[in-house]
């Protein structure tokens, strides 16, 4: 195994093992900001030795002699119990979810299983604390087990995969854009359980599940998004760099030079810059300007 396919693997699980500690204290897994001090603290791993021949990491978690002593007292190891178990239970065709189980921590365990297309077929956790010894093995056919968790059956539900260049979070409406190798860019409404997913993907490219809505005219209107998730970047993918979403602020280049860097056309067709659009997509607007006009006098 890769050491940089290590190193992101262990932070992928150690992501994991935060959300599922934010679920257990009932906080939204994925929710944005920092997370506490001493939710770090008490599961910080140290990383103390490589054994041979079947290879393991041996990682050893701090604990006081206080939280030694009492069981209920070690949220660490309650955290680390409850995702080994969680990893054993997503299999169970139940759709009661595990313990410390929600949206954020199945989309993080699935993206731990990313290492499966590194060369890696199982992996497989040893919990050795006090007589209770809690063993998990995580491989691809849990993986889509979590796949099926998130994605959740649902009618009309489509699959985009692009480049993730544009995200607004603002409360009173989050949106993106994922722009396909072919084709226009698909707009894209998320809601504020998967903000932290969104942010983690920006400029990359993704996978997005989701129910699409379209106009009367049969354009696509938006996806409604279930889903995202990083993917590798298929062969001939123009990358971030090449598109011209990665350069000093300090250059000072023509308009034409900035349009060719980031792909912009010249527009043939003056509705392509606004799409077929619905009444209904205006409604409100004129109101929602005075409004503003008004506060802005006010102030």
């Amino acid at each position: 195994m890769r050491l940089d396919d290590f190193i992101q693997a262990a932070r992928e699980f150690s992501v994991c093992a935060q959300r599922v500690a934010l679920a257990l204290q009932h906080t939204p897994s994925a929710s944005p900001g920092r997370r506490p001090t001493d939710l770090h603290v008490a599961l910080s791993l140290d990383l103390i030795a490589f054994t041979e021949g079947s290879p393991a990491a041996v990682a050893h978690l701090e604990r006081s002699d206080g939280q030694m002593a009492l069981e209920n007292a070690d949220f660490g190891e309650q955290t680390y119990r409850a995702l080994l178990n969680g990893i054993e239970a997503v299999a169970q065709d139940t759709a009661a979810a595990p313990l410390g189980f929600d949206l954020g921590v199945l989309m993080k365990l699935r993206d731990f299983g990313r290492v499966f297309n590194r060369g890696v077929s199982r992996v497989e956790f040893t919990l050795n604390h006090r007589p209770r010894v809690v063993k998990a093995v995580y491989d691809p056919p849990k993986q889509e087990k979590v796949r099926q968790r998130i994605a959740k059956p649902e009618a009309q539900q489509q699959t985009l995969q692009g480049r993730l260049l544009m995200a607004d979070f603002k409360e009173t409406g989050r949106q993106l854009r994922i722009h396909p190798p072919v084709g226009s860019p698909i707009t894209c409404k998320f809601s504020e359980d998967l903000s932290a997913e969104v942010e983690e993907c920006i400029r990359q490219f993704v996978r997005v599940t989701g129910k699409m809505e379209y106009h009367s005219t049969g354009e696509p209107r938006w996806l409604e998004i279930a889903d995202i998730e990083p993917i590798e970047e298929p062969a001939g993918a123009v990358s971030a760099h090449e598109t011209g979403w990665s350069y000093s602020f300090w250059e000072n280049l023509p308009a034409a030079e900035y349009a060719r860097r980031q792909g912009v056309q010249p527009v043939t067709n003056i509705a392509s810059l606004y799409g077929a659009g619905e009444p209904e997509d205006w409604q409100g607007f004129d109101e929602a300007v005075e409004s503003w006009r008004g506060e802005k006098e006010e102030t």
